[in-house]
């Protein structure tokens, strides 16, 4: 595993700072399984770290190797309100759909009952019309789910 991607697991802002400085290129290579310093960042919800990916030109459109899914998939579905708000005010594409299962980031929100961070989806502009590939809207989703909250805060919202 590559240095930078062990300093972003680790929440290690100093050396993460250290390694860009060195090799600013480093921030958008993967590593050998394919992850991005950008999505684990998002996901894990090391915002600062994250933040200084962005400031330095890591690239929105990277992918991780399992969904194929972008870093605000990957903050939504770990329920990190902080990091997809970031993503989305640096204009990380908020209703790009996932090829496995087309759901948008606001899908993954619903899913995994993240009210918060579908608040901060939805108050960055996302659809939420949005069909799955199964036909799901977040909305039938929240519905499924049973939840009440995410139910009035789609609606209301």
């Amino acid at each position: 595993m590559p240095i930078l991607m062990q300093a972003v697991k680790s929440n290690n802002f100093p050396l993460v700072l250290e390694l860009i400085e060195a090799n600013k290129k480093s921030i958008n290579e993967s590593d050998a399984s394919g992850n991005w310093p950008l999505i684990i960042a998002a996901y894990m919800g090391h915002t600062k770290i994250l933040e200084l990916l962005l400031k330095n030109g890591a690239q929105l459109s990277v992918l991780d190797p399992s969904m194929n899914a972008t870093a605000l998939h990957a903050a939504a579905y770990a329920g990190r309100s902080k990091s997809a708000k970031l993503l989305i005010e640096y204009g990380i594409e908020i209703d790009k759909q996932g090829p496995v299962n087309g759901y948008t980031a606001l899908h993954d929100a619903i899913w995994q009952n993240n009210i918060e961070t579908a608040l901060v989806i939805i108050q960055g502009g996302a659809n939420k019309n949005i069909k799955s590939h199964q036909g799901e809207t977040p909305l039938d989703l929240a519905k499924l789910n049973g939840s009440q909250e995410l139910i009035n805060l789609l609606k209301n919202n």
